[in-house]
């Protein structure tokens, strides 16, 4: 029970009433010598202005109790959520941690075409060197041919 009293001693009003209505007391104090109507009258308006406050804190209090009824309802759809959550992580880790195919067939093969690959690029290599040295003779200047030795001059023929 001392709990509930405590719990009820906590509330969040407006500061600005209450300052108002502290300086009207301390005008009070300072008027000591006031008529006494005038007295009723800065005690009814005293009066009025505790009971603004007590209507605004009535207002802000049962606003405050509808949002935290709503809180309950809210953190259990968050609850849900976060455990559907790690239901899709957990699905999709168990999802990732499954072979999805056999890849020895496939790295086989993918060996096979390195391997033929490879010969190809050798071959080519091979074709590249042997066309650039036949290149390389036939853009050389050929050695001069030796001289040919005389004809003999036929003499015409007679007959």
């Amino acid at each position: 029970m001392t709990e509930e009293k405590k719990q009820e001693e906590f509330e969040l009003i407006p500061v600005t009433p209450l300052r108002k209505l502290e300086k009207r007391i301390e005008e009070l104090e300072k008027r000591a010598s006031i008529n006494e109507r005038e007295l009723y009258r800065e005690i009814i308006q005293i009066v009025r202005m505790n009971q603004e406050i007590v209507d605004a804190l009535i207002k802000a209090n049962d606003a405050l109790r509808i949002e935290l009824s709503k809180l309950p309802l809210k953190l259990e759809e968050l609850t849900k959520k976060i455990d559907e959550l790690l239901e899709l992580i957990k699905a999709a880790g168990e999802e990732e941690a499954k072979p999805i195919i056999d890849n020895k067939p496939l790295i086989e093969k993918i060996e096979k075409l390195t391997e033929i690959n490879n010969k190809i690029l050798e071959n080519n290599e091979a074709l590249i060197s042997l066309l650039e040295e036949l290149s390389r003779k036939l853009t050389k200047p050929l050695p001069p041919l030796p001289p040919k030795p005389p004809v003999p001059m036929k003499q015409p023929f007679t007959q």
